[in-house]
């Protein structure tokens, strides 16, 4: 059996360390390669097995070499920083890599739904995104979340030298089971909210519009790609049609408003004696704190993601809630 070498960056994090621990169960930890930026980060990693790399995704030379060593790169660290240059180092290294040693490796790149993200108030959207509409991905603005980052990995997939893929993920939630953080970004904030004010909050009207996925289901999905690259290479060249964005899949299963959902929040909190106040009242636009949205931000989940064996397993997000915060 071929041993593929995998490189993880944001393996500290939330997504990219439950998808370390989902791999670990399948791949020897000698094949598998983390990059930490602190040094203190080194003792998460110490027991795991696998190679330890120290430095900053800014480094755009010693991303370059890394990649130019590995099969397959899961970046779930760079998109979040907006560093074009920095994900031009990974497609550089790999490119390199395929022109070296005649295979085609594998770049998982994550991205966010945030990308099309539109609205406020808490006002419902109506604009249904998928991520077939390849012409829309292609004339978003530059301005838009991660898109930078999004064109540099979209024209590499065109090329077809690599296979390079993009996973846009809306809301996540779940525990993580990493070695570093173990938590998502909105709905902690939420919480966080709730417990400093004694009631729980949400933006506007709260019939904003998320999609969702739970962590183990996006970790299945990212490795499934990652699998699909490395074993069917013939395969994985979009269309010329599709300007690349073909290799674009929309990780959600299900969407949520948001006002419900806090609301449920609310009164979990309130059981549990964390806040003063049940349920949950409507704040203006700007009042919450960061990752509390008023926009909508949800595509149609993919059949891309489908025809490649996914078959999400996991809890809804009320369900979730309600198993990660039971009565004290």
């Amino acid at each position: 059996m071929v041993e593929f070498k995998i490189l993880i960056l944001g393996a500290a994090g939330y997504i990219g360390g439950t998808v370390l621990t989902n791999l670990l169960k399948n791949h020897k930890p000698s094949t598998i390669s983390v990059l930490i930026r602190k040094p203190e980060q080194r003792q998460l990693f110490a027991n795991l097995g696998v190679n330890i790399h120290e430095g900053d995704v800014s480094d755009v030379p010693m991303l370059k070499a890394l990649a130019q060593e590995h099969d397959i790169v899961l970046n779930f660290a760079v998109a979040f920083g907006s560093d074009e240059a920095s994900v031009q180092a990974l497609v550089d290294g790999l490119e390199e890599r395929a022109a070296k040693t005649g295979t085609k490796p594998v770049l998982v790149h994550t991205g966010g739904s945030g990308s099309v993200m539109y609205g406020s108030g808490g006002e419902a959207g109506t604009d249904v995104w998928t991520d077939e509409q390849y012409d829309r991905w292609s004339s978003l603005p530059d301005s838009a979340y991660f898109y930078g980052g999004y064109k540099i990995v979209m024209a590499a997939a065109l090329r077809g030298t690599i296979s390079a893929y993009i996973l846009i993920s809306p809301t996540v939630y779940g525990p993580g089971t990493g070695p570093g953080n173990k938590h998502s970004l909105q709905l902690p904030a939420y919480v966080r909210y709730a417990k400093e004010h004694g009631q729980a909050a949400y933006i506007g009207k709260g019939e904003n519009i998320w999609g969702n996925v739970h962590i183990e289901d996006l970790s299945q999905l990212t490795i499934l790609v990652a699998a699909h690259g490395v074993t069917h290479p013939d395969q994985t060249a979009p269309s010329a049609n599709s300007k690349g964005w073909e290799n674009l899949i929309y990780t959600g299963t299900g969407q949520h408003t948001w006002g419900p959902v806090i609301k449920t929040l609310g009164d979990l909190l309130y059981a549990r004696g964390d806040t003063s106040k049940p349920s949950a009242i409507e704040i203006g636009e700007g009042e919450g704190i960061m990752y509390m949205f008023g926009g909508n931000s949800f595509l149609t989940p993919s059949a891309k993601a489908k025809a490649l064996g996914f078959k999400p397993s996991q809890p809804d997000i009320i369900s979730a809630m309600k198993i990660a915060l039971p009565r004290k």
